[in-house]
This record gives C-alpha cells, structure tokens and sequence, in this order.
C-alpha cells in the first residue's frame, strides 16, 4: 500500500524544517520530488537526501510570493517529468507581532506568503493536474488555523491559517471534477527552524500543559499522513481537515 513509485511530488517550502520531512517521507514510498524553497544551497542538500532513497529529484529556486516564480517552477516540473500528480504547499514562516503593534507590511507580507502563495500554487500546478486528470494537493495549516492561543501574539498566523483550512474545503470541491482530491493538514508543535531547540525547551511547560498527549510532536510523526494523503488509497478522502497535534484541538 501507499506505493508512489511514478508520481512527481512537488514541495514548497522544502530547503528545511516540516517541507524537508515532507520530501524526505514520499520520496522513502518511491516518488521523485522536485524541492522549491529560495535556499538553492540548502535544498540542494535536501536533494542529495532525497536521491539517497533511490529517486529523482530537482530543485528550483522559487520565492512563492512571486507568481512567475511559481510559474517557472511549473515549466521546470513539466520540463524534467512532463507532469505533477501531488503537491504540497508547506512555505511560511516570519514573526510575531501583537495585534497593536503588526505593521501594515507585516500583516500582508503573511497574507502574501501563507495564503496568496498557496492558493496561486493551486492554481497553476492544478492547471496540470487538471490536464491529466489526476491530482493529490495537500496544504499545510496549523492548529491555530483552527483555534485561537492567547499566549503567543499570533493573530496573522491564525487569520492566514485559517484561510487556507477554509479554502482547502472549496477547492476539494470545485477540483476534484478533474479527479483532484485538496486535503489540509493541521499540525501542532514540531521541531523547525523557528522552532528550534531553544524556542521548543522555552515552550515546553506550556505545550505539555496543552496537549492531552503531554508533549510536541518529533520528526517523522507527519510522515503517515502526509503519504496516505498523497497515495492513490485515499481517493475517497477530499476536503479533509487533519489535525495531528497530540490531541490539542481535541480538548
């Protein structure tokens, strides 16, 4: 089961982090990965990571912010594999701002970066898939697209979050006529580059304070999801909303 031995997987956001897993977990079921992320240096060893695995990978330097940035990464993917069967949208990431004190530029930088740029990769990777009629779009939200915190400033994060939960619900049903499924994924506290070891142990209290669980998540507890969503054995799931966040939401 979950064999994506054939499909071509795009990754934005891929150079570290959650995108790095991300790749690293379809590219162990078979798939090549092409790698978006504006860090060639860093993704370029993602990719030597990834042809490890026994697959293909390519890297593009992509801002995602920028629509011909997006749309060059497309011409590139059809270029080296002449289509794209999953994407997954995982680039964002700045900081944190209490409500009286986000700058206007702020505000929409977030929105550029971890809204607009989502929806425009559905866009124009979902023009492909739409031409093969076959597609997996998987986006990654948060549990604070889903919820509110309190005690972290992040009134932007939630708003764009929750954005791309509620837009994943429309796509699923506008695309999956052209036989694409949209699923959105909400995890909670990971080991990343913002959430580096420092930030984590600062956190730690009040995560395990949370979560029913009593902990963040580690490294390779997306990866199950993040493979049955892209696999052609969830064809029945569209519009999903997954959380994996130790059961906070659930509380």
């Amino acid at each position: 089961m979950f064999d994506l031995h054939g499909r071509v997987a795009v990754v934005t956001g891929a150079s570290s982090g959650l995108g790095r897993q991300f790749a690293l977990a379809l590219a162990g079921q078979g798939a090549d990965i092409v790698l978006l992320a504006r860090r060639m240096e860093k993704l370029q060893a993602v990719a030597e990571e990834v042809r490890a695995k026994g697959v293909k990978a390519l890297c593009v330097k992509c801002d995602v912010c920028e629509l011909e940035d997006i749309q060059n990464a497309v011409k590139a993917t059809i270029d080296e594999f002449g289509k794209v069967d999953i994407l997954v949208n995982n680039a964002g990431g700045g900081p944190l701002y209490p409500v009286f004190e986000t700058p206007d530029d702020f505000w929409q930088h977030g929105v550029d970066l971890e809204l607009t740029a989502v929806f425009r990769c559905i866009r124009e990777f979902g023009r492909e898939m739409a031409k093969a009629g076959y597609g997996r779009i998987i986006n990654n939200s948060s549990l604070f697209g889903r919820i509110g915190t309190g005690a972290i400033p992040i009134s932007n994060y939630c708003a764009v979050k929750g954005g791309v939960v509620n837009m994943t619900r429309e796509v699923a049903a506008e695309l999956c006529k052209f036989g694409i499924t949209c699923n959105c994924v909400c995890p909670g506290f990971f080991p990343s580059e913002s959430n580096n070891p420092e930030a984590m142990e600062a956190m730690g209290p009040w995560i395990e304070s949370r979560v029913p669980m009593g902990r963040a998540g580690v490294e390779g507890e997306l990866d199950s999801t993040i493979i049955y969503l892209a696999a052609d054995e969830s064809s029945y799931v569209n519009g999903a909303i997954v959380s994996c966040d130790g059961g906070w939401t659930a509380t």
